[in-house]
């Protein structure tokens, strides 16, 4: 088999200019994203509770610590009842509508959960987020902020920790 030079240095500088496109393009789409480290102080809305979390790209959904989960039966609304243990010794209750119910499968089985609309500011970034109800006391941190949140406008850093307080401006 012949190789014939011009071919082979024109199909290498194909593949270079290439390459350096899609990393101009990535360049490009990252300015839009703020870097946070992996465990970063957010913020609850409304309680304006500010907490500890875990930022998690391995995770598809944020979840919160509750306890005493109960589903109150509405005509017009399903609401859940629950109380949100920040285990820092504090417990706030909560009523918020039911958004979907869900199938999350783990080790131990398949487990239902509820899923609830809540804000939620990392940073300056806030949107309001979905997030599964949970018993997470056996977890380091009582929030895991998931993919549904982080996919918008952030990317995290497994190497740093606790860089930004949240101090988003919302708009009632």
């Amino acid at each position: 088999m012949r190789i014939y030079p011009f071919a082979l240095a024109f199909m290498m500088s194909m593949t270079t200019a290439i390459a350096e496109q899609k990393a101009s393009v990535l360049a490009a789409n990252m300015n839009n994203y703020t870097v946070y480290g992996h465990v970063e102080e957010v913020a609850l809305i409304p309680g304006d509770i500010e907490i500890k979390a875990r930022l998690d790209t391995g995770a598809s959904r944020s979840s919160l610590n509750a306890q005493e989960i109960k589903l109150i039966e509405s005509d017009e609304q399903p609401m859940v009842s629950f109380i949100f243990d920040d285990r820092n010794g504090n417990q706030y209750p909560m009523t918020l509508p039911l958004v979907e119910k869900i199938g999350i499968k783990q080790a131990s089985g398949r487990q239902e959960r509820y899923v609830v609309e809540i804000g939620l500011c990392v940073g300056e970034h806030y949107e309001k987020n979905l997030f599964t109800l949970a018993d997470r006391s056996r977890m380091t941190y009582p929030v895991l902020v998931g993919r549904n949140f982080l996919k918008n406008s952030v990317l995290v850093s497994s190497k740093h920790k606790m860089t930004a307080k949240p101090v988003c401006e919302i708009d009632a």
